[in-house]
């Protein structure tokens, strides 16, 4: 709920449009105190880790803190990986547990399970045959844990549970094309229905004119993490044109790092993360967005990510990784421009390019013109078609009646 807006989104949707909605997630340091809580169209409850599990997560990150400051040989790396996949499977099966214990007590006609992580938790809550579970794949998620120092054991095993689990559920979803043919391909499934990314236009505002800027602002908002090239994104400002700066807006593991990396640069900032539901209106105080990610797996490779369409919406052009998706939205509607992620003078070309007054103006005029056909309000019609769908077959009910 904190991290991904889909979630909120699709149950906003479904709620407006008649469903009974509850979102059952974890409570994180950065959500609310209570363990309940009451939106305009659905129900949050809120989950604890067991105390075990609680004592695991946080001896496993002093640990962490402690092997990245002395690099310890390779015998001790192997350990701390052993016990990085135990603690990393104990959580989740803790999290599937909780969910599953409050998802049986309400019998709901349907369970939606977003991502991986929590599609065991949604096939206990239905029992088997699951057929009344939607299964959300917002990423090729075990392909998100190649390159990112998990084991091949560990990925292997991810795979075979998805494989097994899909096979159960009413329905998959997923974020994009690409991703979708890929799941069809690996496990044999019907082709999964896409919901893209897009944003709510509600949040939008107009931006202010070109000629009463001084400094032409480059956001990259999201996540702080990992193979999204962010360092990389940050070198880039030692190339940057003088009127330019990077605005880093977001939270995440390697802040510090990032901070670092940025010190030497007095045209690189940080700004506070704010709530998924002002990222669109926080976006529109920039010139032009950023949307970076290495190609280091498949996950990466086919990316959708949220970030793309909060742009649009926000009325920002978009410099983007070369890769698949990305590149055809940005080329086909000529919203922006292309960089290699692995290149800091590459990625200062696009924005330096994309930050010169002319090709702003043309670029802001594009992104006008495309954003109401980006937008949720026509997208979420094919979201709320689904679940009735299979709510219509649980109960008996002829759909086209």
């Amino acid at each position: 709920m904190m991290n991904d807006p889909r979630v909120s989104r699709h149950a906003e949707a479904l709620g407006r449009s008649g469903f009974t909605v509850l979102v059952v997630c974890m409570k994180s340091t950065r959500s609310v105190s209570r363990r309940a809580e009451q939106r305009d169209f659905y129900a949050i409850t809120r989950c604890e880790h067991s105390y075990l599990v609680q004592r695991l997560i946080v001896a496993r990150e002093v640990k962490l803190d402690r092997v990245r400051r002395e690099r310890p040989n390779v015998l001790c790396k192997a350990l701390d990986n052993v016990t990085a996949t135990i603690t990393f499977l104990l959580r989740m099966l803790d999290v599937s547990l909780k969910f599953a214990r409050v998802g049986r007590k309400l019998n709901a006609d349907i369970y939606a399970s977003n991502d991986l992580d929590t599609l065991l938790a949604g096939v206990l809550s239905a029992s088997c045959p699951a057929r009344h579970v939607v299964y959300d794949a917002h990423e090729l998620w075990p392909d998100m844990l190649v390159g990112m120092g998990y084991p091949s054991p560990e990925i292997a095993f991810f795979r075979v549970m998805e494989l097994i689990l899909v096979r159960k559920v009413a329905t998959t979803i997923t974020v994009n094309e690409f991703i979708s043919a890929e799941l069809r391909r690996r496990y044999g499934i019907s082709q999964p229905h896409v919901i893209l990314n897009f944003s709510g236009n509600e949040a939008r505002r107009t931006q202010r004119r070109f000629s009463s800027r001084t400094i032409k602002v480059a956001l990259y908002q999201g996540a702080f993490i990992r193979n999204r090239g962010l360092e990389n994104l940050i070198r880039a400002c030692k190339f940057l044109h003088e009127d330019v700066e990077l605005v880093m807006r977001g939270f995440g593991e390697i802040e510090k790092e990032l901070r670092l990396i940025a010190e030497p640069f007095n045209n690189c900032r940080f700004d506070r993360p704010v709530p998924p539901d002002k990222l669109v209106l926080a976006a529109s105080s920039a010139d032009v967005g950023i949307v970076s990610y290495l190609p280091i797996n498949l996950n990466n490779y086919y990316a959708s990510p949220n970030k793309l369409f909060d742009c649009i919406q926000a009325g920002l052009p978009v410099l983007v990784s070369d890769l698949p998706f990305l590149r055809e939205v940005v080329t086909k509607n000529k919203i922006g421009y292309l960089f290699d992620p692995r290149n800091p003078e590459d990625i200062a070309r696009a924005i330096n390019r994309a930050t010169r007054s002319e090709n702003l103006r043309v670029l802001k005029r594009n992104v006008l013109k495309i954003r109401d056909r980006y937008s949720w309000k026509e997208e979420q019609k094919k979201l709320v078609d689904i679940y009735r769908r299979i709510l219509y077959s649980r109960i008996g009910v002829n759909p086209t009646s």
